[in-house]
């Protein structure tokens, strides 16, 4: 009986030896992480200030294609009034066909 006292005294023991060795790597990793000791990781500290800094990168480029300042880069309001106009003349070329092939049909 003594022996398997021995045994869950070791054991225990190890148990806490693994435990504060987990812990103390714990703590170093967690400060290596954290160089300026604010409680954030210093990676993800960088992170967000390239993500805040690629936002405001990405706002500057829009309000450069966007003189007018209504929301929509000009060029595309350019494009997109092209595309209306193109998409108007293609409707009535089509109408004027339907017209004449009914004509001819002799329906008009």
């Amino acid at each position: 009986m003594a022996d398997f006292r021995d045994f869950l005294e070791k054991t225990k023991e190890t148990v806490r030896s693994v435990a504060d060795e987990a812990e103390k790597r714990l703590l170093e990793l967690k400060d290596k992480l954290d160089q300026d000791k604010d409680g954030r990781p210093d990676v993800v500290e960088r992170a967000l200030e390239e993500a805040k800094k690629a936002l405001e990168e990405a706002k500057a480029r829009l309000r450069e294609l966007d003189q007018d300042q209504d929301g929509l880069p000009d060029q595309l309001k350019g494009l997109a009034e092209a595309a209306k106009k193109a998409a108007e003349t293609a409707k009535a070329k089509a109408e004027e066909a339907a017209r004449l092939l009914r004509e001819r049909l002799g329906r008009g």
